[in-house]
């Protein structure tokens, strides 16, 4: 016996909410076709409230400030980056055909490249977003269970790379992942200002110079 799906929720609560959704996503689109085209320090509040269709004190309702829509934009590509599924035997240390777990700096390359790859899929939004001259971290500034899951996950494969003594012992787990985090961010902003023409490979370089560093990896060139 098959059951009805249920019907969508169109009480005036849910309704409210719906069109909040839109209007947020609406502001973050405009602001970031506005940025994209005229720069981030020449886009003001007003600008993207009169594109948007907005008033000032509307976009406020959504955002405090610009740096609120930076901050939305980057998670937002963080979030669709952690979207994709790693390969199961690089995530989630599970054996391979061979019996053998991957080790650490494995898993961490794996999951790099894949939030490489999903980044090349959004282009403009990335080269915006990497191109800012603004610390990511800083506008990471949030609980660290409301951290982008990318970001969440290399971070678990660092915590376990510190229980099982992969880790250098005189290496904070801390700095192991600003280390790590900012290896990645490196080597997309290089690529979108154009100083490396292959993000990926960029990654790989990049990672290869970080884990040397807290793991105590052999160089792998």
């Amino acid at each position: 016996m098959t059951h009805p799906s249920p019907l969508p929720d169109r009480s005036p609560v849910a309704r409210g909410r719906a069109r909040a959704r839109h209007t947020r996503d609406a502001v973050v689109e405009t602001a970031l076709r506005l940025f994209s085209e005229h720069g981030y320090l020449a886009v003001r509040v007003e600008d993207i409230a009169r594109e948007a269709g907005i008033s000032r004190a509307t976009f406020y309702k959504y955002f405090s400030e610009r740096e609120e829509i930076l901050a939305a934009l980057l998670t937002r590509l963080l979030d669709d980056q952690a979207a994709a599924q790693v390969d199961r035997v690089h995530a989630d240390g599970a054996a391979g055909p061979d019996g053998t777990t991957p080790d650490v700096s494995t898993r961490v390359r794996a999951l790099a490249r894949e939030v490489a790859e999903r980044t090349l899929e959004r282009e403009e939004l990335a080269r915006f977003v990497y191109a800012l001259p603004v610390r990511h971290e800083a506008l990471l500034n949030v609980e660290p269970l409301r951290r982008p899951r990318a970001c969440r996950q290399l971070d678990g494969l660092l915590a376990e790379a510190g229980a099982t003594g992969e880790l250098r012992a005189d290496v904070p787990l801390g700095a192991a992942r600003a280390h790590v985090h900012a290896a990645i961010e490196t080597a997309l902003r290089a690529w979108a200002t154009g100083q490396a023409p292959d993000a990926l490979a960029e990654v790989d370089r990049q990672l290869d110079l970080a884990l040397y560093g807290v793991l105590g990896l052999p160089h792998a060139g």
